[in-house]
């Protein structure tokens, strides 16, 4: 029998070798002896095979035989003789295939020789997927399954045997091999028997190249065999244990059939969500942007739980390989997040959301930004307030990206200043969000604005400088120290110090000036700074200056610009002469660059820097005084001029050298320079009119007769030599006939002023002697003068009063004269005074004024040859007008070319407000408390206006006037309702220790049977100069225009619903339309249709204000209804964004 003699066979090799010949020859035998025997051939050979299978096992696998050698043909040779007809049934052969599968250490050639042949031989393949025999194909590959096929349990020789068997014919992929388990109709049919084959091969595939190849055919076979499986769960061992081996066609396979199935994702989602995690940790980002192009984008609005997809990729951003995170954002994390930005989602997932922003902004790559700012933009979305303590984790993300050396300006690094933008914007609204963010906002701009020494460079990218500058505005202010600012100040310093030796770039010199002038509000906010932070200025600003200040292109240096920020700031911060002092270095060399370098832009720092200093350290200010004269005579600087006067006062002598000098200034063409000059000669005039000699005062008026200027340019000269005629007034004898003909022809006020001033000091002089004269001049003037201006009129009958006290008898001879005018209360009183009639106890008073004036200028007048050097006016009449006049022009020269054009108006301004005045302060008390407050004093009229609430700028242009007092009063009763101003100055005058003015006041009440209060429901503080009027429907513009507004200096008045209603409100509006300078109508269709804005701006045509109209949005012009007659005389601004129509 064979299988008797297969089993005796020698297991030694050696021997086999040498007895092969003969073993060849009786196994022929065997086989041929049993098809003539009587025998079962198919059990026969049956037991051969088993018998041959029980030498195989017997036999070392481990020892090395050649695939010709004499056991492997013997065992090929069984094999073949068992293969006639009547085979083996499939059954048995594969009970005998599996016998040697499931050893346990099949891998090895010894046993692939049984198996190659018998499975070739019998053709196992062909007819096992022909029957198909699903039993006995599962049966193998069970038996499979059982192998490792380890790489270390065999040679290479002996692997690639395996393999080339394995996957060239049983699971081969290839269509025209038949012979193999792998058929398409088989594989469907055993779709669970070879998932779970498949499922091996993706555990073992790591350990082994065997199992690696397997899995790789099976996926070529039959791709959409895994497009389902009974357990979902199957997928993720699947995903889980495979690093390498799943093929796009298995990914893609799987894919889609979620595809059309939305039941099935919501049902499998958290598996899917686990395999997309486990690919992109494999790194398969194109293979987990497959699985989620068919899962989560197809079916997002109806199966994805969006709460567990954030927690998902939340969890998984962090695990990222660092090489593939650029391709994840860019396949995954963008479409997604452009998904979930645009979709609904409930608000309680917003902080997930903000997190998953800030997860993503953590990867660190290029592409991550623009993902994280889609999701940051989610318009209304955000609960801000509640998610500001994770914007320090935002700013902390985004300023470590300064490691990333780009400078691809289209790259997607570059949103990253867009986030940062995004942040300030909010924290504009949520201020516990700058409160969060200080920290980190102020550590990465302080390494900034160092060398960029983590990349090896000596600047930064310019995507680090444009976050810089947003994230500026993350500093809270609030936190800012002292220290803070010189951290500031020395890093400024070594970038200046560096400057010539290091590269710079537009980003950085935008950067770093906007990092000083975010530094000149530090320093504003601090207001008082530590010696040593002064010096480390001093220093900054002095390197600066030291480096060009010009670029090639003529535009200044960004050294300069922030010098320039810096010193603007410095003259608010300095509080002593001492710190004054440090800046001394600065302050010379500023001036140096102006006048030596001829850099113009200088006399700005220089005029700005003495604006504020020259009030507050005026002793230190006056030691420049020839260098402001220079600066202002042969420079033409006018904007220097307004710091002359307290200069003058501390130091006068330079100014009296360049008397002559001034004089030939006032008759120059340039407008601007002659009205300063005027200016300077006037308050020369007003302290010092004994300086003034007989040839200027003639120079003077011989310029005047040949000068091509009109009577009205001349009146600030008039005015000063009002002064001078006043004291010395034999100067004018000469010169009186061309005062005459600019008063009576000309009809010059200042020329009246000076006239009388001359014709009161010389009747003084010769003591009456020329009284006769003199009133004949003056009731000449008033009949030469029909249309004469009432208050010239009533001053000349004043002046008449004056001599008439002076020579009673000379005034009587004038009775005749006198009579044509008794129509006027003025000329009555001379009348009653002439004939000697009981005044009422009111003319009484006045004429003991006039006595009282007339002995003040006999001290006045040079009788003695006196130094006399305080002059006072004696007449009612305010010079709010040519003061004012003075300050304006002086601005004007700086910024319009028709200065010739504005003259004319302000001479018209001149009389308009000289016609107010009269009639705002009452006469009853108003000359008597100016002449008071006007004698200097801790609590003189300054302090007065302070605690009005009046500015610094408005006081010192008071102060240029002739009557400063009357000034001041004048603007607080036209401002303010009669009866409520009159409280407030008797209550403020009180207040400040001045109860002899405030008993004046009083005393003058009671003669007029009217009664001061003791108290009333008036807020005694100066309005603001701007009322916004406008209807509730624009507030928010509004608003945002008031703070504008006031953040430029502007102070406004506006309704913002929290004053009540009734009439309450209407006397807030009233009283801030009263008080304002100007009216702003923010105006809409609403507005138009609005009763209390129509009564709003009725109340400010009928007070005299000046309105401003801005349409708040498209309007018809002039408006329909009511206010269309008023607006037609306006041009309007257009306020509002002609495509949006928003604010």
């Amino acid at each position: 029998m064979a299988d008797k003699f297969i089993r005796q066979l020698t297991h030694n090799t050696e021997t086999f070798e040498r007895n092969w010949s003969s073993t060849f020859d009786r196994l022929n035998d065997f086989f041929i002896d049993c098809e003539n025997e009587n025998v079962d051939v198919q059990d026969y050979r049956i037991k051969a095979l088993d018998a041959l299978v029980d030498y195989i096992l017997a036999d070392s696998p481990t020892e090395k035989k050649e695939t010709h050698d004499a056991k492997s043909i013997f065992v090929r040779r069984v094999v073949l003789l068992c293969e006639p007809d009547p085979q083996p049934s499939l059954v048995d052969l594969v009970r005998i295939l599996r016998r040697i599968l499931d050893s346990p250490n099949v891998f090895n050639g010894w046993y692939l020789t049984f198996i190659e042949s018998i499975y070739h031989q019998f053709n196992l393949g062909t007819y096992l997927s022909e029957k198909p025999s699903t039993d006995l194909i599962a049966s193998i590959l069970k038996s499979f399954e059982k192998q490792s096929f380890l790489k270390e349990t065999s040679d290479t020789e002996c692997e690639s045997r395996w393999r080339d068997f394995l996957v060239t014919y049983m699971f081969s992929s290839l269509g025209s091999i038949s012979n193999k388990l792998t058929g398409e109709e088989t594989m469907l049919a055993m779709r669970p028997a070879f998932q779970q084959l498949f499922q091996r091969a993706i555990r073992m595939c790591s350990k082994s190249n065997i199992w690696l190849e397997i899995g790789e055919s099976l996926q070529k076979s039959l791709p959409s065999l895994f497009n389902c499986f009974d357990n979902p769960a199957d997928v993720l061992v699947i995903i889980e244990c495979s690093d390498v081996l799943l093929s796009q066609d298995f990914i893609r396979s799987l894919s889609s059939s979620y595809k059309e199935n939305v039941n099935q994702v919501k049902t499998n989602f958290s598996h899917i969500l686990k395999i997309i995690e486990r690919l992109v940790l494999a790194n398969r980002i194109g293979d987990a942007r497959n699985i989620i192009d068919d899962t989560i984008d197809v079916h997002f609005k109806t199966a994805v739980d969006i709460s567990t997809l954030l927690q998902m990729f939340i969890r998984l951003c962090p695990q990222l390989n660092v090489d593939y995170r650029n391709e994840f954002c860019d396949q995954i994390i963008f479409p997604l997040s452009i998904n979930l930005a645009s979709e609904k989602c409930n608000k309680k997932l917003a902080p997930l959301l903000f997190d998953f922003a800030l997860v993503i902004l953590d990867l660190n790559v290029i592409k991550a930004p623009k993902c994280a700012l889609e999701l940051l933009e989610k318009k209304e979305y955000y609960p801000w307030k509640e998610l500001a303590p994770k914007f320090a984790h935002l700013i902390r993300s985004c300023a470590a990206y300064d490691i990333i050396d780009s400078e691809d300006h289209f790259a997607d690094i570059n949103y990253l200043d867009n986030i940062i933008r995004l942040a300030a914007e909010r924290s504009e609204v949520n201020q516990t969000i700058v409160q969060a963010t200080h920290d980190e906002a102020l550590r990465a701009i302080l390494r900034w604005l160092g060398p960029a020494t983590s990349i090896n460079k000596m600047i930064w990218c310019s995507h680090v400088y444009r976050m810089g500058q947003y994230l500026l505005d993350l500093i809270d202010q609030r936190q800012i120290t002292i220290e803070i600012c010189a951290q500031l100040i020395e890093a400024l310093n070594k970038r200046i110090s560096k400057s010539e030796e290091d590269e710079t770039s537009d980003g950085l010199e935008r950067f770093f000036t906007n990092v000083t002038s975010k530094l000149a509000t530090y320093l504003q906010q601090l207001k008082s700074l530590p010696e040593n932070i002064h010096r480390e200025i001093v220093s900054f600003i002095l390197a600066a200056l030291a480096l060009p200040l010009k670029r090639e292109n003529g535009e200044i240096s960004f050294e300069k610009e922030m010098a320039n920020t810096i010193w603007l700031v410095i003259g608010e911060l300095l509080t002593s002469e001492k710190e004054v002092r440090i800046y001394e270095p600065c302050i010379k060399r500023i001036h140096s660059l102006a006048c030596d370098d001829r850099e113009e832009d200088f006399f700005e720092w220089w005029s700005n820097f003495w604006q504020f200093m020259g009030l507050k350290i005026p002793d230190m200010a006056s030691e420049y005084a020839e260098e402001f004269l220079s600066d202002v005579i042969n420079r033409k600087r006018f904007d220097l001029f307004t710091i002359l006067p307290d200069v003058y006062l501390k130091r006068p002598e330079p100014f009296h050298t360049r008397l002559n000098e001034l004089i030939d200034g006032i008759f120059s063409n340039n407008q601007a320079y002659s009205i300063s000059m005027s200016q300077l000669f006037s308050m020369i005039g007003k302290e010092h009119p004994e300086l003034i000699t007989v040839n200027q005062v003639d120079r003077i008026f011989a310029s005047m007769k040949i000068s091509s200027k009109k009577s009205n340019d001349f009146i600030l000269l008039f005015e000063a030599l009002g002064f001078v005629a006043n004291t010395q007034p034999s100067l004018f004898h000469k010169h009186r006939a061309q005062l005459l003909h600019h008063v009576s022809e000309k009809q010059n006020i200042s020329a009246f002023q000076c006239l009388q001033q001359y014709l009161v000091a010389s009747t003084i002089v010769d003591e009456g002697k020329s009284a006769n004269e003199h009133l004949t001049i003056l009731i000449n003037l008033l009949k030469g003068n029909p249309k004469m201006k009432s208050d010239t009129r009533t001053q000349i009958f004043h002046v008449c009063q004056l001599i008439g006290v002076m020579n009673k008898q000379a005034l009587k001879s004038k009775r005749t004269d006198l009579m044509a005018f008794k129509s006027y209360s003025e000329c009555r009183l001379l009348l009653d005074f002439i004939d000697g009639e009981k005044l009422t106890e009111e003319n009484q008073e006045a004429i003991n004024r006039t006595r009282q004036e007339i002995a003040q200028m006999e001290k006045l007048v040079i009788k003695t040859g006196k130094d006399v050097q305080n002059i006072t006016k004696v007449v009612k009449r305010q010079e709010l007008s040519v003061s004012n006049l003075n300050t304006r022009v002086n601005t004007v020269d700086t910024r319009l070319n028709d200065v010739n054009e504005q003259l004319k108006e302000h001479t018209s301004e001149i009389e308009r407000i000289d016609a107010k005045t009269l009639s705002y302060v009452p006469s009853e008390w108003g000359s008597q408390v100016s002449k008071l407050l006007n004698h200097r004093a801790d609590n003189d009229w300054r302090l007065l206006g302070k605690r009005f609430g009046y500015s610094k700028s408005e006081l010192r242009h008071w102060s240029m006037h002739a009557d400063p007092c009357m000034s001041l009063l004048n603007e607080w009763f036209m401002t303010n309702k009669a009866d409520e101003a009159t409280y407030g100055l008797v209550k403020m005058l009180d207040d400040i220790g001045r109860k002899d003015v405030s008993k004046i006041i009083r005393q003058a009440a009671t003669a007029a049977d009217k009664l001061i209060p003791d108290d009333m429901p008036f807020e005694i503080k100066r309005l603001p100069p701007v009322f916004l009027s406008y209807q509730w429907g624009t507030q928010k513009a509004v608003t945002t225009l008031k703070q504008n507004l006031e953040e430029a200096g502007y102070a406004c008045w506006m309704d913002i619903g929290q004053m009540g209603g009734g009439d309450k409100l209407f006397a807030k509006i009233d009283a801030g339309i009263r008080g304002a300078k100007v009216i702003v109508c923010c105006m809409n269709s609403a507005y138009v249709e609005s009763d209390n804005c129509s009564r709003e701006v009725h109340l400010a045509i009928s007070t005299g204000k000046p309105l401003i109209p801005l349409q708040m949005e498209k309007l018809k012009w002039p408006p329909e209804g009511a206010l269309g007659p008023i607006m037609s005389e306006y041009l309007y601004i257009r306020f509002y964004d002609r495509k949006s129509n928003s604010d």
